[in-house]
């Protein structure tokens, strides 16, 4: 059972940063680009020919299928079983679950619906821990109604937090008196010791890397030596820095919403600045296992992106494998 509040550490005299760089805000994909090139030569041909019964129903399609990724999709959240299976993890943690939200976007289209759905299923699951990797908002005025939701959810070793993007552009100040309120502890570049049953792990949680605050050596800066390191990061590039540190075996984030839209041989529409490499899943990326949500929010639109909440259970047995599946 935990075992009183963990001491979040934050270092006074920290080594200086490295940053990961990308030069736009969103990429989008080459394979995307030519796909809609195509469609609309395809169309040009078809006004040319005058095939107006062909274009109306083609037309009525992409409604469709447009109605359905604004309105449905995004609608319909579930839960994401992970599994990672790495030998750093200690046996104290074997079967440690941590529920893991992500992208709320509060503010933003089915967000309140979305996030009163995450809480009754995380209070029914009842995860160990409960993570908050980021974007918690998207407007301004929803930042007040953060902490009544937020309140309501429990876990017997706490709910953390760390900032996204969005979060200092609708305004860090009150997001950080949100989460006070709301009695969540916001990790900015910081850590503590997590022990379970006899056994520890270090809690790293860092700040935004998008407005530069990113500082993974903080927030690994007072862990004991060889303790082995959950890192939450809402970027999922973050992952490349992160490989500097062979102790942490986990990073968890968010971001990308799975690209927004994703169809087999297209692959995802849209990458942001900061989560150009990948988008969904969970993956080996060098040295440490890689977990990206899909994100709670209906914010723009989804297709074959459902919005999720995380259910990551940790195993420490050596199998090279991770695998993910959907309930």
């Amino acid at each position: 059972m935990p075992q009183g509040k963990p001491v979040i550490h934050t270092p006074a005299n920290p080594p200086s940063p490295t940053h990961i760089q990308h030069p736009a805000d969103v990429y989008y994909s080459r394979a995307w680009r030519w796909a809609l090139a195509v469609g609309a030569l395809f169309g040009v041909g078809l006004i040319k020919q005058r095939r107006w019964g062909m274009i109306a129903s083609i037309g009525a399609v992409i409604v469709g299928v447009l109605r359905y990724a604004a309105k449905h999709e995004p609608a319909q959240p579930q839960i994401t079983h992970v599994h990672i299976h790495d030998p750093r993890i200690p046996l104290g943690f074997e079967g440690f679950t941590i529920g893991q939200i992500s992208d709320i976007h509060l503010g933003q289209p089915h967000s309140d619906a979305n996030l009163r759905w995450a809480i009754t299923m995380l209070n029914t699951l009842s995860p160990d821990l409960i993570v908050l990797t980021g974007d918690l908002v998207n407007d301004r005025p929803a930042i007040a109604r953060l902490p009544y939701y937020l309140r309501q959810l429990h876990a017997p070793y706490g709910v953390y937090a760390i900032t996204g993007n969005h979060d200092y552009v609708e305004g860090i100040a009150d997001v950080i008196q949100a989460l006070h309120f709301a009695g969540v502890p916001l990790l900015r570049n910081q850590g503590f010791v997590l022990n379970h049953q006899g056994d520890n792990i270090w809690v790293a949680g860092t700040d935004d890397v998008w407005h530069g605050q990113m500082r993974i050596d903080r927030a690994v800066a007072d862990a004991p030596a060889n303790m082995p390191v959950l890192l939450l990061a809402h970027a999922p590039d973050a992952i490349y820095e992160a490989n500097a540190y062979p102790n942490i075996f986990l990073q968890l984030a968010g971001h990308v919403h799975g690209g927004h839209i994703r169809l087999p041989g297209l692959g995802p529409l849209a990458r942001p600045r900061y989560g150009r490499w990948f988008t969904h899943g969970t993956q080996r990326v060098q040295n440490a296992w890689l977990h990206i949500s899909l994100g709670l929010s209906g914010r723009s639109l989804r297709l074959g992106n459902p919005p999720e909440v995380g259910m990551i259970h940790l195993h420490t047995h050596t199998p090279e494998e991770t695998h993910a599946t959907h309930n």
